[in-house]
């Protein structure tokens, strides 16, 4: 698969009507400060309204909070990418995931936009009530925290040089891997785990896709 790729430039313009353009763009300290107002609320309802235990909550939490890594690995390798040969150049999958590939360093479309990102969050939260009723306000606030986590990874990895730690620089080696050499590996960027246990981790010296940068980048 060869893919051509715009490092230091900003995306196009994905529609001419001014206001719709808006809303296909994002910052990660709006949608940080958003979320996490959210999961304050859930969480002070339940304590509050439902039940006063810290420990049911701490429970509900973590439990939430580690649903989302799955989450992100599934929507990232089923979704964000065709299930079929884990292509992103065409379609909803470009729309949503393949123009952060073609421009891995835009900013404004490096992570999911308001309106989008609010309607998921959504039908995620009425699925988690319907699945564990009360506890859902928790468990939701720990699944929303868990994607800011994943989200501010992803947004510094992009945004900055790999640091010299080969602790912390490893979250760079294995995204980069999935951007620049192995599209349908390394789909797990918060955590490894889930590539472990589902095979998708990268292979040494393997290439699947041929990165193409334009002339005029450095």
């Amino acid at each position: 698969m060869k893919f051509k790729v715009y490092p230091n430039e900003k995306s196009p313009k994905l529609f001419n009507n001014r206001m719709v353009e808006i809303l296909t763009k994002s910052n990660i300290y709006v949608i940080n400060s958003m979320y996490i107002l959210v999961a304050v609320a859930l969480i002070s309802t339940y304590y509050y309204k439902l039940n006063p235990s810290l420990l049911a909550i701490l429970k509900w939490f973590t439990i939430g909070f580690f649903s989302w890594t799955l989450a992100e690995y599934l929507m990232h390798r089923f979704l964000y990418h065709k299930i079929k040969d884990s292509s992103y150049d065409k379609g909803i999958q470009y729309l949503f995931h393949g123009i952060h590939h073609r421009y891995p360093t835009d900013n404004d479309r490096m992570i999911l936009p308001v309106v989008p990102s609010l309607f998921i969050a959504a039908l995620f939260l009425g699925l988690f009530y319907l699945i564990f009723h009360a506890e859902a306000l928790v468990f939701g606030a720990g699944f929303l925290i868990g994607y800011l986590v994943y989200m501010t990874i992803h947004w510094t990895i992009h945004s900055y040089s790999p640091p010299k730690n080969k602790f912390l620089s490893w979250w760079w080696l294995h995204h980069n891997i999935h951007h620049y050499q192995q599209h349908d590996r390394a789909f797990g960027v918060s955590t490894p785990i889930w590539d472990i246990i589902f095979r998708t981790m990268p292979k040494k010296n393997r290439r699947t896709v041929t990165i193409l940068v334009d002339k005029n980048e450095d």
